[in-house]
């Protein structure tokens, strides 16, 4: 089974709190900036499950929806993946980097037909308006401190809608237990937000306020959301995988004192079946 790696990345399907318990777990499948692709080895990985997490950062309501991963690593660094977004990567020896452009999906106010990724929008955020998705950049670090310790961090810079502000994930992943079929490792992680960020997920305008009944409120710039995961890996075959995790997400700070943050603890948990070709 091939070593696991902790890289942080946003896997956005459903909600990003929920897959982000998964993203450590999978992205440790894949080498350099999370490939698995080795030497002159390309590689491509097709994955389907289920996640369930809060709708929004501070929602009251859980939801289910699909996970759907296509991943294709290059030999040379390039990567193309629905997780991962559209970079390269690679690494020099326990230092691993890479560069790409991914999504930060959008937030409605009210109720939407759920599709492919799941519903976006809550009836608690009616009179708060839509948050546009943005492109974003994501430069990505990461060290293998030990054999079984991985640390990572991860840079989000908003390239459209930049007044959605910017926001830096910090990951750690320690790995448990390990056979050559299973793995089991914890995973943590912490993600700090600008002023712009935290006020266009956490903060109430005067406007909203009035539409809403939320109280105006202002955050500022600072650490807002900590999660905290079991996950599982088993190698079935050379092609076949499961990725499991559970675990829960926790706001802190201001996004905590939010009038938005109806629930400031959340479960999360996923599963996700892979196919390497």
């Amino acid at each position: 089974m091939k070593k696991l790696r902790s890289l942080s990345s946003g896997l956005n399907l459903v909600a990003l709190a929920t897959l982000g318990s998964l993203s450590q777990t999978a992205m440790a499948q894949l080498g350099p900036g999370g490939s698995a692709a080795k030497g002159d080895e390309s590689t491509f990985t097709l994955g389907a499950g289920l996640g369930v997490g809060p709708r929004f950062m501070g929602s009251k309501e859980n939801q289910v929806g699909p996970i759907l991963l296509a991943d294709y690593q290059h030999h040379s660094g390039f990567f193309a993946s629905t997780m991962r977004g559209l970079g390269w990567g690679s690494d020099i020896g326990n230092f691993k980097y890479s560069l790409a452009l991914h999504a930060r999906g959008d937030r409605d106010e009210k109720d939407g037909k759920s599709g492919i990724g799941g519903n976006k929008g809550s009836k608690e955020l009616r009179g708060m308006g839509k948050i546009k998705s943005s492109a974003v950049g994501l430069l990505n670090v990461g060290y293998q401190v030990h054999d079984r310790v991985g640390l990572s961090a991860t840079l989000e810079l908003p390239l459209t809608n930049r007044d959605n502000g910017r926001a830096l994930h910090l990951g750690s992943s320690i790995k448990l237990f390990e056979t050559d079929k299973d793995s089991f490792s914890l995973d943590a992680s912490a993600s700090y937000g600008d002023t712009k960020y935290l006020r266009t997920y956490f903060g109430v305008t005067a406007a909203q306020s009035a539409a809403s009944g939320y109280k105006l409120y202002a955050p500022k710039s600072g650490f807002y959301q900590a999660d905290v995961s079991l996950a599982w890996h088993r190698q079935i075959d050379k092609r076949w995988g499961i990725i499991g995790s559970i675990g829960a997400t926790h706001l802190l700070g201001d996004a905590g004192k939010s009038p938005l943050a109806l629930r400031k603890t959340a479960p999360q948990a996923g599963v996700i079946v892979t196919y390497n070709y």
